[in-house]
């Protein structure tokens, strides 16, 4: 007859890990937030575009997209005259 109290959890398979035991994989840079994650939308030829271009880099989608966005970002702020602004707003952050 089976007992609970005698019962032991034993590893079904020795050579396999737990998280606690290997740690956690780290996708993003130190630093980067992963609690409020940045939602977009895109036209369906936009969303072709992204999915051919993380197979064809292999990038998850994260890292692509934030890529993206550091990539565009300066062009962005020159093209709305915010540059000057973001650098402020970046000095501030770091000090």
């Amino acid at each position: 007859m089976y007992d609970a109290k005698q019962f032991r959890f034993q590893m079904m398979v020795p050579h396999m890990t737990t998280t606690a035991q290997s740690g956690r994989r780290v996708y993003g840079p130190r630093g980067v937030a992963q609690s409020k994650p940045v939602q977009m939308r895109l036209l369906p030829i936009e969303r072709y575009l992204f999915n051919k271009l993380k197979e064809k880099l292999g990038m998850s989608e994260s890292s692509l997209s934030r890529e993206i966005y550091l990539v565009g970002l300066p062009t962005f702020l020159a093209l709305h005259g915010l540059t000057e602004w973001a650098n402020a707003i970046q000095k501030a952050f770091s000090a």
